[in-house]
């Protein structure tokens, strides 16, 4: 049974090198140890994870869950030498930390040149490097693994556009360099799929890709050791799918004022690109502008009737908006929201809201509850989940003079 499952294979590989010349065969491979010996150096050991010198002054790149919140280090290079390191900003959300390492009378460290993870094919071969369950403590060497790029332009989690590949990453690869083959860091691994609650890799790993890395840099050198925070395009809501196109994302609603508004966006634009990045459905915009940091100044390709423009929005921080609507207890069976308050000068009022209006549809969503910690969930959401710029619709039901009652649609702008 072995032989006879394997014989295809064999009959398939001797094809190939009848059909294949050998120069171009020569053009598919490479120096591994050559390429291992190149990487070591530029490797970082810190915290128990990893991480990467990507310039000769001694900045590196790692996960932010690989610092824990710290903010000096002690940290030890693939070349036995060791350093402290002082961290100069993270991203939580997007799992990234740049550190500086102190290197007396500023000598020059062995680095990796961040490369194009644009560039980056499926299929390419790619060389994990890290620290695996602490096994560089015992040798004092990290760790080789090499693989392909199994997928790209990947959301997991809270990981957008990252790079997926098959080369093993384990607990401690965390914050280490993917490489191509010519030494270049594409991607900075971080999540590993895992079955079964283990903690193991079951063979996909997931890089932030360098890319992200690259747009964040300038900012998280700047950051005096604090927090950069991820960036969205406030003032404007989408909906997906325009009937005259086959895949698209459509400006529905834009907030006067707003930072969409002041980049000259309209209702009816449908968004094509960002940054030169085709746009196809609302989960990919909103996977693309995943990466982008506060500040970021995005451009946008629109098409307006049969005109195409192109719109520059800079993006901003999430920001929680207090509405200014204050909700009743339930009461008996109903456990619809009622708003026993509105606050004066809030978005609410703005909106229209009223005492003694009853919720029944928020975001475009019917409501329906059938217990109390449906609708404690949903008080929960109501306050913490609308943030300054959204355009949140909301249906409440409200007496009329004539002893009934009616829907009124309502637009609630946060402010």
């Amino acid at each position: 049974m072995k032989t006879a499952r394997h014989a295809p294979a064999r009959i398939v590989i001797a094809l190939v090198m009848l059909v294949v010349p050998a120069s171009s065969m020569a053009d598919v491979t490479f120096d591994l140890v050559g390429l291992c010996v190149k990487v070591r150096p530029a490797y970082v050991f810190i915290a128990g994870g990893s991480g990467v010198v990507i310039r000769p002054d001694g900045l590196m790149v790692t996960n932010d869950h690989v610092i824990e919140g710290r903010r000096r280090f002690d940290v030890r290079l693939g070349d036995g030498r060791s350093f402290e390191a002082r961290l100069l900003g993270r991203d939580p959300v997007g799992d990234l930390a740049v550190l500086k390492i102190d290197v007396p009378g500023d000598e020059p460290l062995p680095h990796l040149p961040l490369g194009d993870s644009d560039a980056v094919r499926v299929g390419d071969e790619v060389l994990a490097v890290g620290n695996p369950f602490a096994l560089g403590v015992i040798d004092q060497s990290p760790t080789f693994t090499l693989g392909i790029v199994s997928a790209v332009g990947h959301t997991q989690g809270t990981y957008t556009e990252c790079i997926v590949t098959d080369a093993e990453l384990n607990p401690g690869n965390s914050g280490g360099p993917l490489v191509t083959t010519s030494g270049e860091v594409v991607g900075i691994n971080g999540q590993i799929s895992t079955r079964y609650g283990l903690r193991s890799n079951t063979g996909l790993g997931f890089a932030i890709s360098a890319k992200q890395v690259a747009l964040w840099l300038p900012r998280l050198e700047s950051a005096s050791g604090g927090e950069v925070k991820h960036a969205k395009l406030a003032g404007a809501s989408f909906s997906s799918g325009d009937r005259s196109l086959s895949e698209s994302v459509v400006v529905k609603d834009v907030a006067e004022g707003s930072p969409a508004a002041a980049a000259g966006f309209r209702a009816g634009d449908v968004i094509l690109a960002i940054d030169g990045a085709p746009v196809a459905d609302g989960r990919r915009m909103a996977s693309l502008l995943g990466i982008y940091p506060e500040g970021h100044a995005a451009t946008f390709q629109v098409r307006r009737g049969v005109e195409s423009l192109s719109l520059e929005a800079v993006l901003t921080p999430p920001q929680r908006c207090r509405t200014g609507i204050d909700l009743a207890r339930p009461r008996g069976g109903e456990l619809l929201p009622v708003v026993e308050g509105v606050e004066a000068g809030s978005s609410a009022e703005a909106a229209g809201l009223l005492a003694g209006d009853v919720i029944v549809a928020f975001r475009g969503e019917r409501l329906e509850f059938s217990s109390r910690d449906q609708r404690r969930a949903f008080d929960r959401r109501l306050r913490t989940s609308i943030e300054v710029g959204d355009i949140v619709p909301l249906t409440v039901r409200r007496s009329d003079t004539a002893g009934g009652t009616t829907e009124v649609d309502l637009r609630l702008v946060a402010r």
